[in-house]
């Protein structure tokens, strides 16, 4: 079934481009939604982002978020679980930090202990 959410999302936001949209506020705006109680949008946003970074963990990390707090907890095991991966091989390949790996660690920590 987990696969099966990627391929929603595909199927869903076609019409983005990996590496090819304007989504440098996307992660902002997404967390800003969140903090209003928008979490529809937030959701929104974030599967935007997924699909124009698939390869970064920001999008992923974002989908866990918000769906930690619509209690969808599969969901968010699945999507942390994702950005711990992504996040991970950008550390290995130098394009991250210790500090940032280990926030988000840290943000799938939180969905395992809820």
């Amino acid at each position: 079934m987990s696969t099966d959410y990627l391929q929603r999302i595909q199927a869903e936001f076609a019409h983005i481009t990996a590496h090819g949209e304007d989504d440098l506020e996307w992660w902002n705006e997404g967390l800003e939604l969140i903090d209003q109680g928008k979490l529809e949008q937030a959701e929104e946003r974030f599967k935007m982002l997924v699909m124009s970074q698939p390869d970064n963990f920001d999008g992923y990390e974002g989908l866990a978020m918000v769906y930690a707090k619509l209690n969808r907890l599969e969901e968010a095991l699945y999507f942390s679980d994702l950005a711990v991966e992504k996040a991970t091989r950008l550390y290995q390949d130098g394009y991250i930090d210790q500090a940032v790996l280990g926030l988000v660690q840290k943000t799938r920590q939180s969905i395992v202990d809820s």
